[in-house]
């Protein structure tokens, strides 16, 4: 017979049966998230969130706090209805109930289901013990769980939870105190002691038994140039990070991804309509159950439901062409460079590991040498330095030494700002890495010699604003060309920086900053690439703003004949989402494939259901009519293209699974299809 349980119904309590307790191995994928607070997921990671529960995932959040704020604990009297949780008179214990109604109330709005769940807890063992969590499960939708640590928020200074001082969590990642959970209104569980292992082991234990593939949590490293985040979203995200590095080292792969917090309202609003008004419903769901926030979001937590922005990003140039025209991708798994590689019959590898000697970030980019080599160049999780290992041999496997080209900030309490690598060959044989420094500007790391070694000294090329990733590229007179999407004063640009090519003496010049790219306002970093003829087209999302309400969309602004920059930038359409586009060289123009009479470029975003979605050029050279096709599928991180030896182009996606998604062309021309599609398992 099955148990019974309780399911929190708005201010009753209803019986419901209770399933029993879940098996150690979960459906896959699993998508998992960490925040402090119990609005910290609708604020920061919706509408990724809602993607993921809309898709049928198995989601699990995770509250590390109990978000009581400064509220005096005592008896917290009759349980309270949505409107006896906006009586400001509250006691901890109560506010704390509240509080998780309302995050039921929100998830049961994403899943667009009955606000019904039930309660059971989750035994996660620890060297001082086992630990009980409260779980409740969404009865219409019962792969949607969430589970409540309770430990103090930062607020709460009363001794018997926080010490005198309070910042709990502060103290657990300092190691220098312990910190008790309190027990919420209509909780029955008993009341635990944390240090900083037992919140990673608990942590860590439960990614283990629920086999998450997918690990978000919040911003780790804020950057300082913007708006102060709350320590608790801080501590919440480094220990996530810390138990994703303890699960990892044992379990498969799961990819871990960070969002930015408060700050993001110093950035464009980049949430297409709908997507706001779905976020802002959410939102509401949830402070109809919190008497000190307005259900109506205005101020700052309307600035949060119109904005997602992600604190590491994978990049959209990921994959690479071997010498022989085989194309290879590479991403980061786990803090682990994993890599797919295309056989000479046109299949692909399932994804290898390659040795990692520390954990990476997300944020990969491959160029390839003069001799033909390709050489891939990530950034470490625990300095941010950008890291480089390379093929042995043309065409070969990778070799096991990684060398450091440093950190343009090294030293400095900048070092952890420091962006994703991204690289480009020039015409002088010269691999070029830019990266978004640590102030704001581009640093730039030049190779000491065709196919040789780097040093650790960068250039920085000035600027300021710059957000994460650049681009770089060489454009068809040999100039290398940087572009980074810079926010001034809250308003978004497309930053460029140009180094003249001399073929005399095959060499490069100096950097120097040329005006801001043509276009409508922006909300997401560029990515440049090459028509038929070698002209440089840019793409990047863009921003709703008082006059242009084009979030979602993504922007164009183009070379000229004569190699000058179009006076004025367009918007060519989209599918909603947010983030890099990604785009792949006009077959025949730049790389080393085939030329073909109709050779396009072909544009790839995530949309607003977290699938893929492509354009392409009316013709050769020629412009974007902008009609978007949406490819399906459930994506994490940013896309990327290639174009093989033939000339057909491929579009590469991550999925929440840590597998690749490869579509490609059958027949090698501009207007056909991706008519090819296959998922290759992780490693």
């Amino acid at each position: 017979m099955p148990r019974k349980a309780i399911a929190l119904v708005g201010a009753t309590i209803a019986l419901v049966a209770l399933a029993p307790a879940a098996q150690a191995a979960g459906p896959t994928p699993v998508v998992v998230s960490v925040v402090a607070h119990q609005d910290d997921d609708i604020l920061f990671i919706d509408p990724d969130l809602r993607n993921t529960i809309r898709a049928g995932r198995a989601v699990t959040n995770i509250f590390v706090t109990a978000g009581e704020a400064w509220l005096a604990p005592g008896d917290p009297g009759d349980l309270p209805d949505a409107s006896g949780c906006r009586d400001h008179e509250l006691v901890r214990e109560a506010y704390a109930y509240c509080r998780q109604r309302g995050a039921m109330a929100a998830w049961a709005n994403m899943a667009g289901v009955a606000d019904t769940w039930s309660a059971d807890r989750v035994t996660i063992l620890t060297t001082a013990g086992n630990v009980r969590v409260e779980r409740r499960t969404l009865v219409p939708r019962p792969t949607v769980q969430l589970l409540f640590l309770n430990l103090p928020e930062n607020a709460d200074s009363n001794p018997d939870v926080a010490g005198l001082d309070g910042a709990s969590l502060v103290h657990l990642w300092q190691n220098d105190r312990t910190a008790n959970t309190l027990v919420p209104w209509g909780n029955t569980n008993q009341r635990y002691t944390y240090d900083h292992a037992r919140l990673t082991q608990v942590l860590s234990g439960l990614f283990t038994r629920l086999h998450a593939t997918v690990i978000r949590t919040q911003d780790p490293h804020p950057d300082p140039r913007y708006q102060g985040d709350h320590d608790d979203h801080v501590m919440t995200a480094r220990f996530a990070t810390e138990a994703a590095g303890i699960y990892n080292a044992t379990q498969p792969s799961a990819q871990l991804f960070h969002y930015r917090d408060y700050n993001i309202s110093d950035a464009p609003t980049n949430l297409p309509g709908p997507l706001r008004t779905d976020k802002g419903a959410t939102f509401s769901a949830y402070a109809a159950w919190d008497g000190f926030a307005d259900p109506t979001p205005t101020g700052a937590y309307l600035s949060w439901t119109q904005r997602l922005y992600h604190r590491d990003s994978t990049g959209t140039t990921w994959v690479g062409q071997n010498n022989d025209g085989r194309l290879q991708a590479f991403a980061v798994e786990g803090g682990k460079l994993v890599t797919w590689y295309q056989r000479a019959s046109g299949a692909i590898n399932r994804g290898e590991v390659l040795p990692t000697p520390w954990p990476l970030l997300p944020g990969v980019s491959v160029g390839r040498n003069a001799d033909r080599r390709l050489q891939v160049f990530a950034r470490r999780a625990d300095t941010n330095e950008i890291v480089s290992t390379w093929q042995t041999a043309v065409d070969a496997g990778f070799s096991t030494t990684w060398v450091s080209l440093g950190n343009p900030n090294a030293g400095s309490d900048d070092a952890f700002q420091v962006g994703a690598p991204v690289v480009a060959t020039g015409f002088d044989g010269l691999l070029r890495v830019a990266v978004k420094n640590g102030g704001g500007g581009v640093s730039v790391n030049t190779q000491q010699a065709p196919s040789s070694g780097f040093g650790t000294t960068w250039d920085d090329i000035q600027g300021s604003g710059a957000q994460d990733p650049v681009a770089v590229q060489v454009d068809r007179e040999g100039g290398v060309n940087v572009f980074a999407y810079a926010i001034e004063d809250g308003v978004g640009h497309i930053r460029h920086w140009h180094a003249p090519y001399d073929a005399g003496t095959h060499t490069t010049g100096a950097f120097t900053q040329e005006p801001y790219l043509a276009g409508y306002e922006p909300a997401g970093p560029p990515v440049a690439v090459h028509n038929k003829d070698g002209r440089l087209d840019v793409f990047y999302r863009l921003a709703t703003t008082a006059t242009d309400d084009f979030a979602g969309l993504v922007g164009h602004t183009w070379q000229h004949a004569d190699n000058t920059w179009s006076a004025v930038g367009e918007q060519i359409g989209g599918q909603g989402g947010v983030g890099e586009v990604a785009a792949a060289d006009a077959p025949g123009s730049w790389s080393d494939s085939t030329p073909i009479a109709d050779s396009r470029i072909l544009v790839f975003s995530t949309n607003g259901t977290g699938g893929l979605s492509t354009t392409r050029q009316s013709d050769p050279d020629g412009g974007y009519p902008g009609a978007w096709t949406d490819l399906g599928a459930v994506h994490v991180g940013q896309p990327a293209a290639g174009v093989d030896r033939q000339g057909c182009v491929f579009s590469f996606a991550l999925t929440d699974s840590g597998s690749l998604t490869v579509r490609n062309q059958t027949t090698c021309s501009g207007g056909q299809p991706l008519s090819r599609v296959r998922e290759i398992a992780g490693p």
